[in-house]
């Protein structure tokens, strides 16, 4: 469980995102001409595990003052 915490999930069904990454970096990377600037990569359409709690949404889109 702590691994998984850190890398996501081991099973390979719940790892669709890897796929959706693969599919969409092919799809950018044939559809686009990139000169002199770096081509994007699988890792740049994977969501990261890592990244900081999400933010949280008011109800009704108003500010509740938590943010300066």
């Amino acid at each position: 469980m702590a691994f998984e915490r850190v890398t996501g999930p081991i099973d390979p069904r719940e790892r669709l995102d890897g796929a959706a990454a693969l599919i969409a970096e092919r799809i950018t990377n044939s559809l686009t001409q990139t000169k002199g600037g770096k081509a994007p990569e699988v890792a740049d359409f994977m969501p990261r595990w890592d990244a900081p709690a999400p933010i949280e949404w008011e109800p009704e889109g108003g500010d509740d003052g938590d943010v300066p």
